[in-house]
């Protein structure tokens, strides 16, 4: 598969939230691509239910794995940094939470995946970090810009800027 780049919103509500975010793009840049932008920290309520608050960023990754090998690698990093998954739907708190929302050019309907994501448009917290590093890229689906999006949404949870991760090279 050639090269593509991937948007993924990285959140976390356990621990050293920040390092646990570190600790992920860290895997993510060694194991899965060439991590090319990463977004201002945030700091958020949980969202859906009252527990510990949320830091939550973006990158942008370019990467050859497809789309559903991508996702399941994202999910052993998970475990690997202690996500305890459960089978009923509701939010819960994590240690590290994350998501692929945009693949450049790519729209999947899948039942372990869909881009772009179904609820992305939705959360504040999720379109003002991707604001930070891809504000013209396109919704596939919608033909709107993130930047647009984020204007347009209607979630009126406080997003505050937390501070920055480095990006790493190799």
């Amino acid at each position: 598969m050639m090269a593509h780049k991937v948007l993924i919103s990285l959140g976390s509500n356990l621990g050293d939230r920040a390092l646990n975010i570190e600790k992920a793009i860290t895997l993510i840049q060694d194991q899965l691509g060439d991590v090319i932008a990463i977004s201002k920290l945030y700091e958020t309520a949980s969202w859906g239910y009252d527990d510990h608050s949320y830091l939550n960023n973006a990158i942008c990754l370019v990467t050859k794995w497809t789309p559903l090998d991508l996702m399941s690698a994202l999910l052993e990093i998970e475990l690997k940094l202690g996500r305890k998954r459960s089978d009923n739907k509701c939010y819960k708190a994590r240690t590290i939470d994350l998501d692929i929302l945009l693949i450049e050019g790519v729209v999947i309907h899948h039942p372990k995946l869909d881009v772009p994501h179904p609820r992305m448009n939705l959360r504040r917290f999720v379109l003002q970090p991707l604001t930070d590093i891809a504000p013209d890229w396109v919704h596939e689906v919608d033909g709107v810009s993130v930047s647009d999006l984020l204007l347009k949404c209607e979630d009126q949870i406080d997003v505050n800027l937390y501070g920055k991760i480095p990006l790493h090279s190799r």
